[in-house]
């Protein structure tokens, strides 16, 4: 038997008794896993066709990204934790517009305040760099049933709610100056509603930490903070059936020796408004 050779377009197939020819079609580039019509950084090019298949830079990718996740992630956990805290912010420490701290003053940033509160958790208040003004805090010897009456300057200097006690006063209706000047109060990188009037704990700690606050203001030009300043505090004072609030009462400019951090004043006193950021 004579052997016969034939050829195709596909494949030849030669076998010493019959002769077959079979035709395979050419692979889709589709079929084969290569779905991008444009080529990327790492990808294989298919090899019939202008395909790519980009999986492995996909990939590569979605690594970067939760590799920054995680990078942002640890850093926030090592300047405080989630809720805005810094760790990095003690006492006397100048605030940035950026939510950063620093003991020396960073001329590349916006300074805000100064640190007058931590609680060594990465949490804190921050104190305006001035007085915004002299306002009323209310009406006398009207009281506010959702807001704690102290009864001694010793118990009120414990009182670190700020912002719950500002909130509290708004809510109570009527006319409250002091706590509307600090809710308004407004800087680089806040906004309105964001400060507030401190509690009288906040006082007393500026109080007992005097010396480190004062250097911090003077850093950034601020207003030092002493002997004869009367700031306003969100706290209620309550004795004698008379319903006052709490202001600071700083003896000396260094607030070292003397009296309490706060004393009971008229409501409808006119002294300074320095608003709180809590941290």
């Amino acid at each position: 038997m004579r052997k016969i050779l034939l050829a195709s377009a596909g494949v030849m197939v030669i076998s010493a008794g019959s002769v077959y020819a079979a035709c395979i079609p050419t692979p889709s580039c589709s079929s084969l896993g290569y779905e991008s019509s444009s080529s990327c950084e790492g990808g294989i090019k298919c090899p019939f066709g202008n395909a790519w298949n980009c999986t492995l830079t996909d990939i590569k990718n979605k690594v970067t990204e939760i590799t920054t996740e995680i990078t942002e992630i640890k850093k926030v956990i090592e300047e405080g934790g989630v809720g805005g805290g810094n760790k990095n912010c003690q006492i006397g420490n100048i605030y940035y517009s950026d939510k950063s701290c620093s003991v020396s003053l960073d001329s590349s940033k916006t300074p805000i305040g100064v640190v007058v509160y931590v609680d060594g958790q990465g949490h804190g208040q921050v104190m305006a760099l001035g007085s915004i003004g002299n306002y009323e805090w209310g009406p006398d010897d009207v009281d506010i049933p959702t807001l704690t009456n102290f009864t001694t300057d010793g118990s009120a200097s414990y009182d670190l709610a700020s912002c719950a006690n500002t909130d509290k006063i708004l809510a109570a209706g009527g006319s409250y100056p002091a706590a509307v000047a600090a809710h308004e109060y407004k800087t680089e990188g806040t906004n309105v509603g964001d400060w507030c009037l401190p509690a009288a704990g906040i006082l007393t700690s500026i109080y007992n930490n005097m010396e480190l606050v004062n250097i911090g203001y003077g850093l950034v030009s601020g207003t030092r903070i002493g002997k004869n300043i009367r700031i306003w505090s969100s706290s209620e004072y309550e004795g004698g059936k008379r319903c006052l609030a709490f202001v600071s009462y700083f003896s000396t400019d260094s607030g070292s020796i003397g009296n309490y951090g706060v004393a009971s004043g008229y409501k409808d006193g006119s002294y300074e408004v320095r608003p709180v950021l809590e941290f």
